[in-house]
């Protein structure tokens, strides 16, 4: 069954470049992955595709103001990776900005996340740092799995400090988030920012090399430049999902066996009614 991974966090700490590092190891084994990014305000396909973008018009946005969202208009809307054609692409154009497109809805936003996950394999969704723009908590919301990446810093505790209460909402299992210090420093006072917020889930260290990728355009490269801490908060993320997807093979074995039984002892007890019949009056059904 399809995945939401949902990552959302204080600003510059690195989401958007996890989600493409998680959408590389997750199609390794050629399953298939679509990032989105509902942020206007910073449109991600002229950053994701640097080298594609002359050739990609299909905007995020136009799917958010449509009358109605089906897996139909999601898949036309979705860009794929010349490179790598198991991972797909959606976000706003180069040029767009927030006021190109009526506000966004609600509803909207949760449909078009509930019809990409019937296309992939897996859906990663790359959420804004402002929970006013409603991709964000619907993003939450929809989420399997929910990753919330801050900065190890003054700043990012304080960001986080601030937006918990409006995700006080169970609909957002706030308590249930990995938490994880994006752009991790080694100058930063981990001991004592995770102390403040009861601790990280793991870190996820920023070298030159990721750098040279962030603001190069090579996104989708910086996994061969992860150092051991960034590897091992990434194996958190696979390892959960995994256990998820073993919980629900069990599960729908545990069906499959209650559902067999229950028709053999069917078959008993149909057996047991025509023996009656036959000792007394004809069977009849």
């Amino acid at each position: 069954m399809s995945k939401t991974i949902t990552v959302w966090g204080s600003p510059g700490s690195g989401k958007s470049m996890f989600c493409c590092i998680l959408a590389k190891a997750l199609t390794r084994d050629k399953r298939k992955a679509i990032i989105i990014s509902g942020e206007p305000g910073i449109p991600m396909l002229p950053v994701w595709l640097p080298e594609q973008i002359t050739t990609t018009a299909a905007s995020i946005g136009q799917v958010l103001t449509s009358v109605e969202i089906d897996t139909s208009l999601v898949a036309s809307h979705v860009t794929v990776l010349k490179s790598y054609p198991y991972i797909g692409l959606m976000g706003y154009c180069a040029g767009e900005n927030p006021l190109s497109y009526p506000e966004t809805d609600y509803q909207m936003a949760l449909q078009l996340i509930a019809s990409a996950k019937k296309l992939v394999d897996y859906v990663i969704l790359d959420c804004g740092s402002v929970m006013t723009n409603v991709f964000t908590p619907a993003a939450i919301e929809s989420g399997d799995l929910v990753l919330r990446i801050v900065t190890p810093d003054l700043k990012g505790i304080n960001y986080l400090k601030a937006h918990q209460p409006l995700l006080a909402d169970g609909r957002f299992h706030y308590h249930e988030h990995i938490t994880f210090a994006g752009m991790a420093r080694p100058f930063h006072a981990f001991d004592e920012m995770g102390y403040i917020i009861g601790g990280f889930d793991g870190l996820l260290p920023y070298g030159k090399e990721i750098d040279r990728c962030a603001t190069e355009g090579g996104m989708f490269q910086a996994i061969k430049y992860c150092n051991s801490k960034y590897t091992a908060s990434l194996n958190r993320v696979l390892d959960a999902l995994e256990q998820m997807e073993l919980a629900e093979q069990q599960e729908e074995e545990s069906y499959e066996d209650g559902y067999d039984e229950a028709a053999y002892g069917g078959e008993e007890d149909k057996e047991d009614a025509y023996s009656e019949d036959e000792d007394g009056e004809e069977y009849e059904g």
